[in-house]
């Protein structure tokens, strides 16, 4: 006589491509002072596969930024079609976050481990007037030098120790890290500002763009902004940046995918 056998599913590791607001949250990574959306998709997974799955991101945005596509995976044995998640999830997720997409990928496919390009945006609103229902963007009220900001821009392009441009809670070791690309988009009263770079410090895009902006309003000039690349440096009249301006657009996994991101340029507002 057959003994009866249940069919156990097979373990997997599936990518996710989340896009969220980020106001509400207190950034990514778990937090004891308020919501999180690590702690945020956990409970909605929970409550769908009926298991508590630890999920790991390509980044940790943040308190009050955004993610365009924030990919993420983590591991599970549920049987659920891969297909089904993002409609799924959508029942158990505020409006806030959006499962765009659902993948299997190989065992060893890690986010934020085999990321090869990162792509942050960051959105200011240059007017004298608030728009209250304008774009996600740093309300900046006084006129901008441009130029002065470009030439803050090709100056932290390229491969430089960036430890004048982190929060002083910021562990990474290594600060050295090469931007691949650092520019500039106006569209009317719209500018954005791109940085491309295999990864980043903690709020060190956030410090990048309080550096330019204050050489924009002639506070600071490039000798200046040298010394803080070279020494670290930085005046304590260096804003960081607010959140709501920034946006993690992409991450790219492969050379093709990292090609497309160098070429992206898309008109603000784009988030």
């Amino acid at each position: 006589m057959q003994e009866n056998s249940t069919d156990q599913p097979t373990p997997r590791r599936l990518k996710l491509t989340l896009q969220y607001d980020g106001t509400e949250f207190q950034g990514w990574q778990f937090q004891p002072n308020g919501p999180s959306v690590q702690q945020t998709l956990e409970e909605a997974l929970e409550k769908l596969l009926g298991q508590r799955l630890r999920v790991h991101s390509a980044g940790r945005t943040d308190s009050g930024v955004h993610a365009l596509a924030m990919p993420v995976h983590f591991d599970v044995d549920h049987p659920i079609p891969t297909a089904n998640l993002p409609v799924a999830l959508a029942k158990f997720l505020p409006v806030s976050i959006s499962v765009l997409s659902a993948e299997d990928v190989a065992p060893d496919f890690h986010a934020r481990h085999d990321a090869i390009l990162r792509w942050y945006r960051y959105q200011i609103h240059l007017s004298p007037l608030r728009l209250p229902l304008g774009p996600r963007a740093w309300h900046v009220y006084r006129p901008l030098d441009l130029g002065a900001m470009e030439q803050g821009l090709a100056l932290a392009r390229g491969e430089h120790d960036f430890s004048g441009f982190r929060s002083s809670q910021c562990q990474a070791r290594r600060t050295r890290l090469k931007i691949e690309q650092a520019r500039l988009t106006r569209d009317g009263e719209l500018i954005a500002l791109d940085f491309k770079c295999r990864s980043f410090l903690q709020h060190m895009v956030r410090f990048l763009v309080g550096s330019v902006v204050a050489m924009g309003h002639g506070q600071i000039d490039r000798a200046r902004l040298l010394r803080i690349l070279e020494h670290g440096d930085r005046p304590e009249l260096i804003l960081c940046a607010p959140p709501q301006g920034l946006c993690l657009m992409g991450v790219a996994y492969n050379d093709a995918a990292r090609q497309g991101m160098l070429a992206a340029d898309p008109t603000p507002p784009s988030f």
